[in-house]
């Protein structure tokens, strides 16, 4: 993977090894943060071996860039991922060849592919047309929020129920709103997290992903941890990740037993007020399934519904996507609801790398 593949047309796909290189091409052209060199750090810190490929024009500029990742597990098989443990990434194109990059990029992945002799590729809200050996699936959507206006704006398209219980929590004195700036709030954060996680029957990431998280993108303002205290005590969390043009939400958690005060709400719209008043034209949700609870939830706060174009290259013709939802994982759930927070701690972060969703 080391040497470059030349073409007629003087372009040249090779390894990327320069992190300021590649983050610098990433923002300019817009790309999601998940495709930054510091997602892809924490992810390498559970082992995943990484490939940053990029696509240069006559050896020197970039002019597309793909992060993928191989992550395998006997449970959800051997794949490479494009981001891991996000749901927004692969190719990222600029404006110079924008098709003949990106159909290199993906040329060389499916290459990949049958070298490691991976079951599948998934490349997640992929923004480029895959080629004819690459499978598209809609299979979550999203929500996105327009922020290229005033806070008054985005606040006028929340609905109506949404606002009240938004205003309910604004107004009760006992809870606090903050935004978090040192490894001790991050600290606070995970433990509500491994509660949050066990509630829902899900292995955690270990402190260290997230520790890498912090030092890699909040120390460049890409991460922003916002959260709400009742008397003190922690009972909502938001991580937002940012870049270029669009703030991407990707870890909330909350206390169960507090729900009934709407903090998540109030901390939902906390962001969207922070990312009209920043000068970001979008926010999008993370990803979920259309219809469920949740994706109502998003739904009131009045973005545009967004299908998840997601890439898919089978090596060997054709299998099956693990999907988290399956009823066959119901029991294991079961399980994990009733596990001590110490052991979901030491065990969560082992399974939760050999998942990559």
């Amino acid at each position: 993977m080391a040497g470059e593949m030349h073409t007629e047309s003087r372009l040249a796909v090779e390894l990327c090894e320069d992190p300021d290189a590649w983050d610098s091409f990433v923002e300019r052209n817009d790309g999601p943060a998940y495709a930054t060199w510091g997602w892809g750090d924490a992810v390498e810190s559970y082992g995943h071996d990484r490939w940053y490929l990029v696509a240069r024009d006559s050896g020197t500029d970039i002019v597309g860039a793909l992060p993928l990742f191989h992550v395998e597990s006997r449970l959800f098989g051997s794949k490479l991922l494009s981001p891991a443990f996000a749901e927004r990434g692969s190719v990222v194109v600029g404006d110079n060849r924008r098709d003949e990059a990106a159909n290199l990029l993906l040329d060389r992945t499916k290459a990949l592919a049958d070298r490691l002799d991976v079951d599948f590729v998934s490349l997640r809200g992929s923004q480029v047309e895959g080629t004819d050996d690459y499978v598209e699936k809609n299979r979550y959507v999203t929500f996105r929020v327009s922020t290229d206006r005033d806070a008054e704006s985005v606040w006028a398209d929340v609905k109506d129920s949404r606002q009240r219980q938004i205003e309910q929590a604004d107004d009760d004195e006992s809870l606090t709103f903050g935004v978090g700036d040192s490894l001790a709030d991050l600290r606070e954060y995970y433990d509500l997290y491994l509660e949050s996680m066990r509630g829902h029957g899900t292995p955690a990431h270990s402190f260290e992903f997230f520790r890498i998280l912090w030092n890699r993108l909040h120390d460049a303002g890409n991460l922003r941890l916002s959260t709400i205290h009742r008397n003190g005590e922690l009972i909502n969390g938001m991580i937002d990740l940012s870049l270029g043009s669009t703030v991407y939400q990707w870890g909330v958690v909350s206390d169960y037993d507090h729900r009934d005060l709407n903090g998540g709400s109030l901390l939902l719209w906390k962001s969207l007020e922070w990312a009209a008043e920043s000068g970001f034209d979008a926010y999008e949700f993370g990803r979920t399934r259309e219809g469920s609870g949740v994706y109502m939830f998003k739904k009131s706060f009045g973005g545009q519904k967004t299908w998840y174009d997601d890439l898919h290259y089978f090596p060997g013709g054709s299998a099956n996507l693990p999907d988290p939802d399956d009823d066959k994982y119901d029991r294991a759930k079961e399980v994990w609801r009733r596990l001590p927070i110490p052991v979901t701690r030491v065990v969560g972060p082992q399974v939760r790398k050999r998942i990559g969703l």
